[in-house]
């Protein structure tokens, strides 16, 4: 009897259906194996800077070394790592931005931690280097804040479209704000007890990023 095909009856008026079996991922060649190995213990290890981590993402991405287990990057970083797209991207640009920079640090100072990064991340990669100089110009003798990186970086950055049509009022959700405190403590005490578990916490970790972000939004109190 011969076989039949997708869109041929048979004598019981049912049509087969011929699925396909699902591709094998390609497998990562000995080099790129060993080069994955090294970036994901950089990725993983919580001590390890953010810089560290952003350019490890990077290159992990650049090169496609997460084809070996993963159809793409954004399942990598979110089910390899736990991360969210906005926390993965937020390390990714910030080493940009601060390798950008290091030949300015060369011959004087440079940002110092992501704050100071995530202010440049908006600003055009032209003016970059000019709005960091203009920073430091303004802080003079006192300790380089975010506050004043943003500031500075304000007249760099492109004019936003204001879109056309009256803007809706902002609806509080019920229930909200809720206090940081209290959460983040709890999150402390996850992370005591899964120490060990790498998986878990960089999962711990993706929420604290999380939490943050609402607190930036203003949906959450800080103290």
């Amino acid at each position: 009897m011969s076989r039949k095909s997708k869109g041929e009856a048979g004598s019981t008026g049912q049509t087969a259906v011929i699925v396909s079996a699902p591709q094998p991922k390609p497998a990562l060649s000995p080099v790129q194996q060993t080069e994955l190995d090294r970036l994901e213990k950089i990725i993983k290890g919580g001590w390890k800077t953010f810089l560290e981590v952003g350019e490890a993402l990077a290159l992990v991405r650049d090169k496609e070394l997460y084809k070996g287990k993963y159809d793409s990057f954004e399942d990598y970083w979110r089910l390899e790592l736990g991360y969210s797209r906005s926390y993965a991207y937020k390390l990714i640009d910030s080493a940009e931005v601060s390798k950008q920079l290091s030949p300015i640090g060369d011959n004087g100072s440079k940002p110092l931690n992501e704050a100071q990064l995530r202010e440049l991340i908006s600003v055009p990669e032209g003016k970059r280097e000019e709005a960091w100089k203009s920073a430091v110009k303004l802080a003079g003798e006192k300790p380089l804040t975010a506050k004043i990186v943003h500031k500075a970086a304000l007249k760099f950055k492109p004019k936003k479209t204001k879109k056309a049509g009256i803007s809706k009022p902002h609806k509080p959700i019920p229930g909200w704000p809720i206090e940081l405190k209290p959460v983040l403590k709890l999150l402390d005490e996850a992370a005591v007890l899964a120490k060990g578990n790498e998986e878990l916490m960089n999962k711990l970790r993706a929420l604290h990023q999380w939490l943050q972000e609402l607190a930036a939004k203003e949906f959450i109190h800080k103290s």
